[in-house]
């Protein structure tokens, strides 16, 4: 009976609760974004059916077949694989998607359809990849569990016809969707033309639209021409790649481009009218239409290797056609070839990063000066002080240095201290934990806010901004140090680490085995996440807005990390890490945060004084992460195990 009880308690949190949380969150934004929204409902009546079709269709199939309330958390008791199943592997949360996005257009809610449904689809992202890919064999053993819409299998047989049309479906879509947004939204009021000069003089040539336009039957047929399932897979990730790249790129570099005027004189140049009232002069750089003609050429001289420089010089052609049709800038084509140049060298730029990484991890240095031992991982430390107090004091001003440094002191005591609870290091060792350190950083702007005149969610914003960016830097102590370290690995992924004296080998005994390497991913999550604050302190948000994007980018990203790591003293509790449940408060309090209305940030205004704090900053940072006494038995004396 209380298993039951539990059963529709969970029912009414994920079906009326949750939604309804949404709503209010939205409600509680809808002040911040100005941004337009679809003027015809019928796209939000549509969403809004296929959204509550399939969320009734997948629960009812997991409630009557699978005896439970979802895969993973109450969980049923066999895996589903009928009906909505068969088609998408999961159906709930496609299904809770499309219901947020036509609330938001049948509601008027620009935040809820800019904002809020965007982080919730990427929240629903991050459970998956960070927790349901890893419990789902775990729960069921193994499964050949395959619904339709899948990537081809990675072989070199024939494609099918439902291999080619899941292509155009999994690539496609979620492609366009992202132009369009960008497109629909417009130039936004920071927005930088990327028109040289001397271009505005040039005149339009109507007849290069015929190059333009051919890039559009030569991309629909990339999943045609292509010869194996490998290749369509392949094709896949090219798209899924260039997609995520360039939409990102498009976010924090909000460049346009100025469609040159002209007066159309034959049927061509109407014809160009016509493509453009379809386009827009927003998501300029880099030029997609250039990288779907590079990656068509590509594609088709695989297929047709004989006449490989015809479909090159398509490309080329299709490429100026951009600049004659002034459709496009020089830079907008120069920039899209570059990512073509990216997307296909993907590969050997991650192995160089990787092994580069991997050459820190190994670079661990120390100097003995009697009892004392400096390593040479607290540089990387000191870096990260000395840049966060620069940045700190430029966005604050040189009369508040001292309440930053108040920041720091209380951030490192505190990470400290919370390390010897959380890691369960022994008494002896100085560990450190960054939830800790972020209690800490709450407690000096605390501390700061009753001894100084100056505002607590001012600080907190400040702080929220400037984070990314010491992360950043702290993450190469953590490489040679080898502390949060990631799980096993395939080599072409991971990294290893040899040095005796890293937390690799000292505590878990992993010398030379490759490894996830999970202070990579935190880089990558934090360079991202730093850009995009940035960009919304160009915006002119408040404090409170930068802070709650930054606790739920940062929670999602640190979500899905800690499912890579392989810290064996991390305790764990209901199948997640401790650390994974704290990430959850992150998210939890960012939503809050971006609710509340805040103080605007000041502008940045590099001063000397500010590099005089960080010099000292740096120092403390150093000393702290990296001298100790390896001798002694003292608290906290050693950075290493004996």
């Amino acid at each position: 009976m209380k298993s039951k009880h539990s059963n529709q308690s969970c029912r009414i949190l994920f079906l009326i609760i949750i939604p309804a949380l949404i709503l209010i969150w939205s409600k509680y934004t809808s002040k911040l974004i100005h941004l337009p929204l679809p003027r015809n409902l019928i796209w939000s009546y549509g969403l809004l059916m296929i959204g509550f079709c399939i969320v009734i269709a997948s629960s009812l199939h997991l409630w009557n077949s699978g005896k439970g309330l979802t895969m993973t958390e109450f969980p049923a008791k066999n895996p589903v694989k009928k009906g909505i199943y068969a088609f998408m592997k999961y159906p709930f949360y496609a299904g809770t998607i499309f219901i947020s996005f036509g609330l938001s257009v049948l509601l008027k809610l620009p935040s809820g359809f800019w904002l809020v449904s965007p982080l919730i689809t990427l929240m629903m992202a991050a459970y998956i990849v960070g927790f349901e890919i890893e419990r789902f064999p775990g729960i069921y053993e193994s499964q050949d569990y395959k619904p339709y819409l899948s990537l081809p299998l990675n072989s070199d047989e024939s494609p099918a016809f439902k291999d080619r049309l899941v292509t155009y479906v999994l690539a496609y879509m979620p492609f366009r969707i992202v132009y369009e947004a960008f497109i629909f939204a417009g130039p936004t009021k920071d927005a930088i033309c990327t028109n040289l000069s001397f271009e505005n003089h040039w005149p339009v040539m109507e007849f290069s639209v015929i190059f333009y336009e051919l890039l559009y039957p030569l991309a629909l047929l990339i999943p045609i021409v292509i010869k194996s399932k490998k290749g369509l897979r392949t094709f896949i990730f090219d798209i899924w790649f260039v997609t995520i790249i360039s939409g990102l790129f498009f976010f924090i570099f909000p460049f346009v481009v100025k469609q040159r005027f002209f007066i159309p004189e034959t049927f061509l140049g109407n014809l160009l009218l016509f493509d453009r009232s379809l386009d827009g002069e927003a998501g300029a750089l880099p030029s997609f239409h250039v990288i779907w003609a590079c990656l068509a050429a590509r594609y088709f001289t695989l297929s047709f290797k004989k006449i490989k420089s015809i479909w090159y010089l398509l490309a080329i052609l299709i490429s100026i056609s951009c600049i004659t049709t002034a459709n496009h800038s020089i830079l907008d084509v120069i920039a899209g070839a570059m990512m073509f140049m990216i997307i296909v060298y993907r590969i050997k730029i991650w192995n160089f990063i990787r092994l580069q990484s991997e050459h820190i991890a190994h670079s661990w240095t120390e100097w003995r000066f009697g009892k004392v031992r400096l390593v040479n991982h607290g540089f990387y430390a000191g870096a990260a002080g000395f840049v966060g107090t620069i940045l700190a004091g430029s966005l604050m001003g040189s009369k508040y240095l001292f309440t930053i440094f108040i920041v720091t002191f209380s951030c490192i005591i505190a990470a400290c201290i919370c390390a010897q609870f959380i890691k369960g290091s022994s008494r002896y060792q100085r560990t450190f934990c960054y939830y800790g350190g972020v209690l800490g950083v709450i407690i000096g702007i605390a501390m700061d806010s009753i001894l100084f005149p100056v505002n607590f969610y001012f600080l907190l914003g400040v702080f929220a901004l400037i984070a990314p960016w010491v992360q950043t830097i702290g993450c190469l102590h953590c490489l040679v140090k080898g502390c949060c370290y990631g799980k096993p690995s395939k080599e072409w992924i991971g990294i290893r680490f040899t040095h005796p004296w890293s937390e690799v080998n000292s505590i878990s005994g992993l010398n030379s085995t490759y490894l996830h390497p999970v202070q990579l991913y935190s880089i990558g999550t934090n360079l991202i996440t730093g850009l995009i604050l940035f960009r919304l302190f160009n915006l002119g948000m408040s404090a409170t807005f930068i802070t709650g994007i930054y606790l739920l980018l940062n929670g999602l990203g640190r979500f899905v990390e800690e499912s890579f790591r392989g810290e064996a003293q991390t305790p764990y509790w209901a199948g997640m890490s401790i650390y994974q449940w704290m990430t959850l408060v992150c998210v939890l309090s960012g939503v809050v945060f971006t609710s509340v209305p805040g103080v605007k940030m000041a502008g940045f205004n590099l001063n000397a004084e500010s590099c005089i704090w960080a010099i000292a900053t740096g120092v403390l940072a150093t000393i702290a992460f990296g001298v100790d006494f390896p001798l002694s038995n003292c608290r906290f004396a050693r950075l290493t195990r004996n």
